[in-house]
């Protein structure tokens, strides 16, 4: 006889929500431009929302959240293509079967959920939740202390990581595959260098690490380096130099400023799968040399004893741009993606102008504060009306 697979899981769900829990609250947002990495960082602010109002958190990001990394071929539900649920057995769907029941003291009209607006000012502005960079509301008010800001954000990644987040086992092997293959007996360096599409903090370039990592390499007897990158270029870089001590996952990477997550030969699932492995592989590394990213913070929240070296954490002036107090973004013109910043520079050596200001940006941050709000309220208008015209 054929098994019922929906019918032994409902079998294990309790019949009641555990008592310590104060209701049920449905993870679910607009995670349009999120990439892999803010996703997770999203879901664990949720989570800690979850925590303060004593709800429990159950995850449902289907395709009305519009994530990059939805892929229905496998399923109504992206998170649970990469992740166990965050309180077994209580899954959404078998949430659902279970508020459908006559017996069930849940119904549909009791799970909570906050309006995508409310939930992203609690990820973003909440001092309570987890940042990965000093963006939002402390860019304008930069901590006094950045490294012990830097050490709670962290504090507080690990622990809603190990109590909540499970990778899927098929995952897990890959990556225990690819260590095995590439690192056992090894001491290996871990590298995220984010290329492409980054805009909201001060890119790095190849050559910027080259003095660390031949630091960390004279200290070592067995090395290996493994590059974890969204820019084809990069990787061929630190090849360059290293040679055959530099392994890559085999990702997709981008050769331009279009960030692979944008990229449609790419099947939606193997987008998020390649920045997860990598991700993974990092936290696995004996040391870690990073730049502004989500990634290289959740290796971080994987692994709270590995030791790191982010080379953006003191780094405001980033060929001829400024990423100070007051950065918005909004002028695009004026601040460039990172590979349009660096594609015409000699990636293995490192540029006069890596840590520099250009005059414009100079006068343009003096002068921001006046225009601006104007230049927000214009940019806000132009997409409204392009939404708009799209609907028609």
């Amino acid at each position: 006889m054929k098994k019922n697979h929906k019918t032994d899981k409902l079998a294990t769900m309790p019949v009641t929500i555990p008592e310590n829990y104060a209701g049920i609250y449905v993870l679910h947002m607009n995670l349009h431009g999120a990439g892999f990495g803010a996703m997770v960082l999203q879901t664990l602010n949720q989570i800690r929302y979850c925590e303060r109002n004593n709800l429990l958190p159950v995850v449902n990001y289907d395709a009305d959240c519009h994530s990059y990394f939805y892929d229905k071929q496998r399923g109504e539900n992206m998170w649970e293509q990469y992740f166990e649920p965050l309180v077994p057995p209580f899954d959404y769907q078998n949430l659902l079967t279970l508020c459908a029941s006559p017996d069930s003291p849940v119904s549909i009209g009791d799970l909570q959920n906050l309006d995508d607006n409310q939930m992203l000012h609690i990820c973003e502005h909440h001092t309570d939740s987890i940042y990965s960079f000093t963006f939002a509301d402390w860019r304008d008010n930069p901590p006094e202390d950045l490294q012990q800001w830097y050490r709670e954000q962290r504090t507080k990644g690990h622990q809603m990581f190990s109590r909540y987040i499970r990778v899927k086992q098929d995952i897990v092997e890959k990556v225990n595959d690819f260590y095995s293959q590439h690192f056992d007996g090894h001491q290996m360096l871990g590298i995220h260098i984010r290329g492409t599409d980054l805009m909201y903090a001060p890119p790095v370039s190849p050559a910027e690490y080259f003095p660390h990592v031949d630091n960390w390499l004279r200290r070592q007897n067995r090395p290996k380096i493994f590059v974890a990158t969204d820019q084809a270029q990069y990787l061929t870089a630190f090849q360059q130099r290293y040679s055959e001590l530099v392994v890559g996952y085999d990702s997709h990477r981008s050769i331009n400023e279009i960030v692979p997550v944008n990229l449609k030969e790419i099947p939606p699932h193997k987008k998020g799968e390649d920045v997860l492995i990598d991700t993974i592989l990092l936290s696995r590394s004996e040391f870690l040399l990073k730049g502004a990213s989500a990634v290289g913070e959740i290796a971080l929240y994987m692994n709270p004893a590995l030791r790191c070296l982010d080379l953006a954490t003191d780094k405001r002036f980033a060929f001829g741009q400024d990423y100070g107090k007051g950065w918005n973004g909004v002028l695009l013109s004026q601040t460039k993606p990172a590979w349009y910043l660096l594609k015409d520079k000699d990636l293995l050596k490192e540029n006069k102008n890596a840590k520099s200001q250009t005059r414009l940006q100079a006068y343009l941050y003096k002068y921001r504060p006046y225009f601006s709000p104007v230049a927000i309220f214009i940019h806000r208008v132009l997409r409204y009306l392009l939404r708009q015209l799209r609907k028609k």
